[in-house]
């Protein structure tokens, strides 16, 4: 091979190197987020026990709770939601079954949604999990404000039935 182009080769192979790089690192790096918390009222539930009587797959919790962006301050939004059995109880964990919960958070104006769906155990004999424990679910998108939304919501439930929810946004 010849020498000059040996060299016009290397160069080329550098220059493609180091552009994928660049395009890599703006791409492939650690996205920012964005976090912010909202506090959810005490939810009001009603339960729909499909098929036969007691727990059973296919089982619903629906739900809805007004939003406050901070505790106690005035009603910012709503959060709608359902929680439905996918997994009984099993001799290995035999007080926990399995819920998938599909979560609607509307803020200010009704179209200003982020929409949040996760699986967890959750304790057999009540609907909510216990006080004091945080489910993170992921963030599956959004609307008008946060149109795009991805990242993931930790719900943390307390003592009074109430809920603190922190959205970590990617951007």
């Amino acid at each position: 091979m010849n020498v000059s182009l040996a060299k016009r080769t290397m160069a080329v192979a550098a220059l493609l190197a180091s552009t994928l790089l660049t395009a890599c690192g703006l791409r492939c790096g650690s996205p920012s987020t964005e976090t912010f918390t909202v506090y959810e009222d005490a939810p009001k539930m009603s339960h729909l026990d499909l098929g036969p009587p007691g727990n059973s797959p296919g089982d619903v919790y629906h739900f809805f709770a007004p939003l406050h962006s901070s505790a106690g301050g005035p009603v910012t939004g709503d959060m709608f939601g359902t929680k439905t059995l996918i997994k009984l109880a099993t001799d290995a964990k035999p007080n926990l079954e399995r819920r998938a919960t599909l979560l609607f958070f509307t803020f200010g104006e009704p179209q200003d949604q982020i929409i949040a769906l996760g699986v967890d155990e959750y304790p057999t004999n009540a609907p909510e999990f216990e006080a004091g424990k945080s489910v993170v679910r992921a963030i599956l998108g959004g609307t008008r404000k946060y149109m795009g939304a991805r990242g993931e919501v930790a719900s943390t439930r307390n003592a009074d039935g109430s809920y603190k929810q922190v959205f970590t946004l990617l951007k």
